[in-house]
């Protein structure tokens, strides 16, 4: 126990006839008069104090009469579980969708059928295996191995085979057979600029015939068999050139600049073997 001195500096007042007003409360921590711990205790209550409708109420006093209530729930309706249900349903269907399923897989034959006769089924299966083989390899049951290909004649097989087709980027375009006819027509098309002169054209990657092409046809709608001119047209462009006058017209005059233009250097190609003769002798 700590010893506490305390030193009265008013004096006793009950013998001058004066009651004491003020009574000393010490602690030992605290020396405080009684109106200030009162004081205190006041403020501490009137922090939760609130006023409605001039009541004053303390909030801490309130949630003690709440929390001592029994709690009472509404009961759940019907709708309400099952709609709990359908959600939890919902996400269990969720969570196996990412997880991959394994289904064993059963092998199923004839034979696994119980039956009395499995030996006539054993025969009849095995009868039509050979003549599956038969009839794809007629040949298989006399020889005496299967065919091999050695690993230089392999790479050669694979690159013959890749030459038939342009490849994956131009999905496997094959190798078309060329006819004189579609010859012709691949001939005209690299010529198009000397057929219309007044159209620009960009000139040709290729001087030989391509080897990797398709040729589609051009399906024009009924309504336009009414309004064109000619109803019956040729099946190849150059019977079309050859029945078009404006085409003939054209070449008929090119081909007259050209032989003007060669009859002048025939002149000049005819002199100049004179002076090699004269020259020679």
């Amino acid at each position: 126990m700590d010893s506490i001195f305390l030193v009265d500096t008013t004096g006793r007042q009950e013998f001058n006839g004066e009651q004491q007003q003020k009574k000393i409360v010490y602690n030992k921590e605290l020396l405080l008069t009684e109106s200030d711990a009162h004081s205190e205790e006041d403020e501490e209550q009137n922090e939760g104090a609130v006023e409605l409708f001039g009541l004053k109420l303390n909030s801490k006093e309130v949630l003690d009469v709440v929390n001592s209530l029994p709690d009472r729930k509404k009961p759940v309706s019907k709708v309400a579980k099952q709609l709990e249900d359908l959600c939890e349903k919902v996400e269990s269907a969720v969570e196996n969708s990412s997880k991959p399923k394994v289904v064993p897989r059963k092998r199923v034959t004839e034979l696994n059928h119980d039956a009395p006769h499995l030996d006539l089924r054993q025969e009849n299966l095995e009868s039509n295996m050979k003549r599956t083989k038969q009839a794809l390899n007629p040949g298989l049951e006399q020889a005496h191995a299967l065919p091999t290909v050695g690993k230089r004649q392999q790479p050669i097989i694979n690159r013959a085979e890749r030459s038939k087709t342009k490849g994956k980027g131009w999905f496997n375009l094959p190798a078309t057979e060329i006819t004189d006819e579609m010859r012709n027509e691949l001939k005209i098309v690299q010529m198009r600029s000397v057929l219309n002169p007044k159209q620009f054209y960009k000139k040709n990657d290729l001087k030989s015939l391509p080897k990797f092409f398709q040729i589609g046809t051009v399906l024009p709608s009924h309504l336009d068999h009414y309004q064109e001119k000619k109803s019956k047209k040729k099946q190849s462009l150059v019977n079309e050139l050859l029945e078009d006058e404006s085409f003939q017209k054209f070449n008929k005059r090119k081909f007259n600049e050209v032989i003007k233009r060669t009859d002048k250097y025939a002149y000049r190609k005819n002199l100049k073997k004179m002076k090699k003769l004269k020259k020679n002798k």
